[in-house]
């Protein structure tokens, strides 16, 4: 039953000494069986396993935990051979005799589920507090004196701008809440051509100032997608927008159309490419976390939640976005979607 399972035992003697591992802790470790023959101390065991562990959170000893109340349960935190999260519980005699079983059971996944959910409260509080202040401020002051009529209009655009701002964003969430409930049960799927999707994604901006930067070439615009329009149409745009707000200095913005596959079979790309502002590797690692913004500053408008977004609604029609980045020279996104699709879930 150990030797089948997915957490890790661990027994010792009553002289302290590891006499039985199973595979699944072997696993976690990296370390070779237990050798029979010469049982490693306690004392080995709490030196090799602090050398593993983060030392930002170091590891109780073992010794220290199997003189704690029986069942007592920490938490450790391996670098080595790769980062996992541990939750271990010891059980042994209450005399501190006889044998000593140690469990671990891997939580790195709830651990990181948590700290993410965590992240994603605080931030979206923070981003839907900002412009409710500018609202409320506004508002109030608006309310308790008077206001020039100069200044009274522009209050007044300041608070229709921030309230647009909150519609957005929480349109934005309920959106991604939709999407993650359903699992692309709701997705109208249809047969589209590939042009048409293109252009009408591309029309609010083929208009002055926009129409001298955009520049499209489509080679593959009689390409038939199984999609859904509505939701295509907005990860092309979402895109397409991105790409002038990052290319605050102006600079050329292309769209263009690659063939391709995707789990081998046929594919096709749509690649938006800008010479703006650029992302470090890092900030390109977290492009598609929810409210990130390679922007920090507020300069440039936005929710921070739209490649979520095209990520979710992309791989929901069996696609992928690639994403391509330097600081100071642009960024590259590439939409595929196969040619063949999927057939939509079943209800």
């Amino acid at each position: 039953v150990f030797d089948l399972s997915p957490d890790g035992y661990l027994v010792f003697d009553a002289e302290r000494r590891l006499v039985s591992s199973n595979r699944a802790f072997l696993a976690m470790t990296g370390w070779p069986a237990a050798d029979e023959a010469t049982p490693m101390s306690l004392a080995d065991f709490d030196r090799r396993f602090a050398h593993m562990s983060d030392p930002a959170s170091p590891a109780r000893p073992l010794g220290e935990a199997l003189r704690a109340a029986d069942g007592a349960t920490d938490t450790l935190t391996l670098l080595q051979p790769e980062r996992r999260v541990l939750a271990r519980s010891v059980r042994g005699q209450a005399d501190g005799l006889g044998e000593t079983i140690v469990f671990l059971r891997d939580v790195t996944r709830e651990t990181e589920v948590d700290r993410m959910k965590s992240e994603f409260l605080s931030t979206a509080a923070h981003e839907l507090r900002t412009p409710m202040v500018s609202v409320f401020g506004f508002t109030e002051l608006l309310l308790s004196r008077p206001v020039p009529e100069a200044r009274r209009r522009d209050m007044l655009e300041t608070i229709h701008r921030q309230s647009q701002r909150l519609i957005n964003m929480v349109t934005d969430l309920l959106d991604l809440a939709r999407i993650e409930a359903r699992q692309g049960k709701d997705l109208k799927r249809e047969p589209c051509r590939l042009g048409d999707l293109v252009g009408q994604a591309v029309a609010p901006f083929a208009e002055p100032p926009g129409a001298a930067r955009l520049c499209v070439r489509m080679a593959h615009a009689d390409a038939e997608l199984h999609v859904d329009a509505e939701k295509t149409i907005r990860v092309l745009t979402n895109v397409i927008s991105n790409a002038f707000k990052y290319s605050p200095a102006g600079g050329e913005i292309l769209l263009d159309t690659l063939a391709g596959t995707l789990r081998d079979a046929a594919a096709v790309g749509v690649r938006i490419t800008d010479q703006g502002i650029g992302m470090s590797p890092a900030q390109c690692e977290r492009v598609f976390e929810r409210f990130y913004r390679a922007d920090p500053s507020g300069n440039i408008p936005g929710t921070g939640l739209g490649m979520s977004l095209v990520k979710e609604i992309t791989e929901l029609h069996g696609g992928r976005v690639d994403l391509v980045s330097e600081p100071g020279c642009g960024t590259a996104v590439t939409l595929w979607w196969p040619l063949q699709g999927p057939e939509p879930p079943a209800d």
